[in-house]
């Protein structure tokens, strides 16, 4: 099974709680983890201390990409750029201080500054946000991290799948209630911790070989299976 789950923001437990209802197998299973662990959840350390060990332990079978606030806390440490702190970078900072050692965190840091953009199998190529389709996915500038929806839904699908040869593009960034496939994109943010109403916030888990998900809701505490839809 190929699943793909993204736009964690610290939410260790809906996390944890997706894999075990899916019956994820690390040693059979291929899973891609989108980017954007981390900021706005509580437990953002937990989330990419539990993905960096499953990278490490299955490195065939689970894929990490940065998502724009890995982007953020990497320039806030390269360079000093602040603008990681105006997005819940200081309760990040203080949630890695308090659950890593100085020199785990430093590797932790390192390790989710340092993922790629993108991933491409097969069947689908993954990436944070989106992607242009006037460079080759292994050229794709920094600026990817950042394509809002309307960009990237803007862009004709005869140009995106002569980039992908096809393949459909599986992404997260933009938080949205239900997840919809356009034939072209996919797009698999629920809005963990960020989406603006409260209720519906959610993490989703994504089966790409069944075309269904696992969508957690933390204010009811449920999971639902869902159907993807298409048009």
């Amino acid at each position: 099974m190929k699943f793909f789950m993204t736009d964690i923001h610290g939410d260790d437990k809906g996390m944890d709680l997706l894999l075990k209802q899916a019956q994820v197998d690390f040693t059979r299973d291929l899973i891609v983890f989108g980017g954007d662990m981390i900021d706005r959840g509580k437990e953002s350390a937990k989330v990419v201390k539990r993905i960096k060990q499953l990278v490490d332990a299955y490195p065939e079978h689970v894929q990490a990409l940065i998502g724009n606030h890995e982007e953020m806390a990497r320039d806030y440490y390269r360079s000093g750029d602040n603008l990681w702190l105006r997005h819940g970078g200081r309760e990040t900072i203080r949630d890695f201080e308090k659950t890593f050692s100085k020199a785990d965190m430093d590797e932790h840091i390192e390790w989710m500054s340092n993922l790629p953009l993108v991933y491409e199998d097969e069947g689908f190529v993954y990436t944070h946000a989106g992607l242009n389709p006037f460079e080759a996915l292994n050229h794709q500038s920094r600026d990817i991290l950042w394509m809002s929806e309307a960009d990237f839904y803007s862009i004709s699908k005869d140009h995106l799948h002569a980039l992908t040869m096809n393949r459909p593009v599986v992404h997260g960034h933009t938080p949205v209630e239900r997840i919809y496939f356009d034939g072209c994109r996919l797009g698999c943010d629920l809005g963990s911790n960020t989406y603006s109403i409260t209720e519906e916030r959610g993490l989703g888990l994504v089966n790409l070989d069944q075309m269904i998900y696992y969508a957690y809701k933390p204010f009811t505490g449920k999971i639902e299976e869902r159907s993807i839809m298409q048009y």
